[in-house]
C-alpha cells in the first residue's frame, strides 16, 4: 500500500517521524492536490448553482481538468518517495562524479517537475474560475491558489537542490531557465487570481 492509500493521520505521522520519505517533495504533491481538490468543489457548486447556467460548460472543462489533475498529483505523492529512496541508494554506492549517480539525479528531478507543471495547469483553471465560480466560494479559490503556488515553490526546490550536484552544465542551464520562466508565469496568474477574487469580494 502505498502513502496515497493510507488515510491522512496516518500519512502525517509517517510525514512527522524519524524517516527521510515521505518528505517535502511528498507533501508538496498532496498540498497541490489539496488545491486541485479545492477548485474541483467550486466547480462543483457552480454547477449546481441556478444563478451560473451561462458559465455551466467553462465549470464543466474546469472541473475535469482539476479532477484530472488531482489524480496526476496523488500519483506523485508516491513516486517522488521512490525517487528519493533510489537516488539515496545510488548515494550510498557511487561516487559524485560516477554516470550512475548522474543518471538518478536526473530522474529524481522527474517528480518535483511534474508537481511545477501541474501547479502551473491548475492556476489557470484557478484563474477561470475565479471569473466564473459562485462568489461564496472565492475565499476557496484564494486557498486553492496559495496552496497551488507553495507546492510550485517546494518543487522549485527540489529541482534544485538536485541541479545543484548535476555536472552537465547544458542540462543545468537549460533546466534552469525553464524553470525560471515558469515561476514567473506562476507568479502572474497568481496574482492576477487574487485581484480578481478581490475585485468581485468588494462588488
Amino acid at each position: 500500500m502505498g502513502y496515497a492509500d493510507k488515510n491522512i493521520k496516518v500519512y502525517l505521522d509517517c510525514l512527522a517521524g524519524p524517516m527521510p520519505v515521505p518528505g517535502g517533495g511528498s507533501a508538496s504533491a498532496l498540498v497541490g492536490a489539496l488545491g486541485c481538490g479545492l477548485l474541483s468543489m467550486v466547480a462543483h457548486f457552480t454547477l449546481l448553482s441556478k444563478g451560473f447556467n451561462g458559465y455551466k460548460e467553462r465549470a464543466q472543462r474546469a472541473l475535469k481538468k482539476s479532477e484530472n489533475l488531482r489524480s496526476r498529483f496523488t500519483l506523485i505523492i508516491d513516486d517522488d518517495a521512490k525517487a528519493y529512496k533510489a537516488l539515496a541508494s545510488v548515494f550510498k554506492k557511487h561516487s559524485r562524479d560516477s554516470a550512475d549517480l548522474q543518471k538518478a539525479l536526473k530522474k529524481a528531478i522527474i517528480p518535483p517537475q511534474r508537481v511545477c507543471d501541474y501547479c502551473y495547469e491548475a492556476a489557470i483553471v484557478a484563474l477561470e474560475l475565479s471569473y466564473t465560480g459562485k462568489r461564496s466560494l472565492l475565499p476557496d479559490i484564494v486557498s486553492a491558489i496559495h496552496n497551488l503556488n507553495a507546492a510550485f515553490e517546494t518543487g522549485l526546490i527540489n529541482i534544485n537542490a538536485n541541479l545543484h550536484f548535476i555536472k552537465n552544465r547544458p542540462f543545468v542551464r537549460s533546466k534552469t531557465k525553464a524553470c525560471s520562466a515558469l515561476q514567473i508565469n506562476m507568479k502572474q496568474i497568481k496574482a492576477k487570481v487574487l485581484s480578481v477574487v478581490l475585485e468581485r469580494m468588494d462588488t
